[in-house]
């Protein structure tokens, strides 16, 4: 005759693994408790959960910020959640409702941006002591520039950002070593009254050495716009290609190129100028730029002994740039 044993002796290996489990799960949580608070305003109250998948972490309401000689910065959000696995915790992704970030560059004159959303959400990869990617996606966000003069407004807005630390070498070249690169992509953006648009930018900052504050990006320190493209639903409508850099009085000077079949659109919005009726052009023209930033930007006028080139009369007008 056979010898059965109770259920609870076949469940026991079971709890003790559950147990176990939750013993290390609360370890973890308090990794990532530890790793939140010191962000934090003192007594803020952080709920947590997720057990046994994963680690959740809330802030309701969220508000924090940092301020120093050069920079300010600031979150306020509704809800912040941060959701991370156990085992990486270089790894968390962020979700924020209703959220408003602003960030100031002192010493620049209108370098600061204020971004707005409903919803935003972000992953976070920490590699070491650097930022291995961050990416941010928002949802319907509204954009204050101050470089720029126009007010931005998008259906939906993704950045990617990543540090690429290096030291720059004794060499000829005048060019210094890129210490960050970033992505934004945007669709259906809008600049003031403007026609939607989708648009593309790729750049970088470069620097003597890993920029950790502004006193080692401002000498000789530039942000390199690689490319930034504009299209409608016709297609591409301008390339533009810039560089960045911090001025003696704290202004910021601008120089680059716009390849676009609607140069004088361009002109138009660029000197903040009503918007023209242009039809596209079959051929890109290269318009030279240079200005202060947000004093204005000067775009190289066209010559007027030059013939006008031919255009594409049967696609739609050029859209209308703000």
């Amino acid at each position: 005759m056979k010898r059965r044993f109770p259920l609870w002796v076949a469940l026991l290996p079971l709890a003790g693994g559950i147990l176990l489990w939750a013993f290390l799960w609360g370890g973890h949580r308090d990794r990532l408790l530890a790793d939140m608070q010191p962000l934090l305003p003192a007594g803020t109250a952080i709920t947590t959960g997720g057990f046994p998948y994963r680690l959740e972490a809330t802030v309701a309401p969220l508000a924090i910020g940092r301020a120093d000689d050069a920079l300010t910065s600031r979150l306020a959000a509704d809800s912040l959640s941060v959701n991370r696995q156990p085992w990486q915790p270089d790894r968390q992704v962020l979700s924020l409702r209703n959220s408003v970030a602003s960030l100031q560059l002192k010493p620049l004159s209108g370098a600061h941006v204020r971004i707005a959303a409903p919803q935003a959400q972000a992953s976070l990869r920490m590699d070491g002591g650097t930022v291995g990617r961050l990416s941010i996606v928002w949802e319907s966000p509204e954009l204050a520039i101050g470089l720029l003069t126009a007010r931005l407004r998008a259906e939906r807005l993704e950045a990617h950002f990543r540090e690429t630390p290096a030291t720059a070498e004794a060499s000829p070249s005048p060019r210094l070593p890129t210490q960050d690169q970033f992505v934004l992509s945007g669709k259906g953006v809008r600049a003031d009254a403007g026609d939607p648009l989708a648009v593309q930018l790729d750049g970088e900052i470069t620097g003597r050495a890993p920029v950790r504050s502004f006193a080692i990006w401002a000498d000789g320190g530039t942000l390199e716009i690689r490319s930034l493209v504009l299209t409608d639903s016709t297609g591409e409508i301008g390339r533009i290609a810039a560089t960045l850099v911090p001025g003696a009085g704290g202004e910021v000077r601008i120089a680059g190129t716009i390849e676009t079949v609607c140069p004088a659109s361009f002109r138009a919005a660029l000197a903040g100028l009503p918007p023209v009726s242009e039809k596209r052009a079959r051929k890109a023209q290269l318009l030279p730029f240079s200005g202060v930033l947000p004093a204005g930007i000067l775009v190289a006028a066209a010559d007027p002994d030059k013939p006008a080139p031919p255009v594409r009369g049967q696609e739609p007008p050029c859209p209308r740039l703000r």
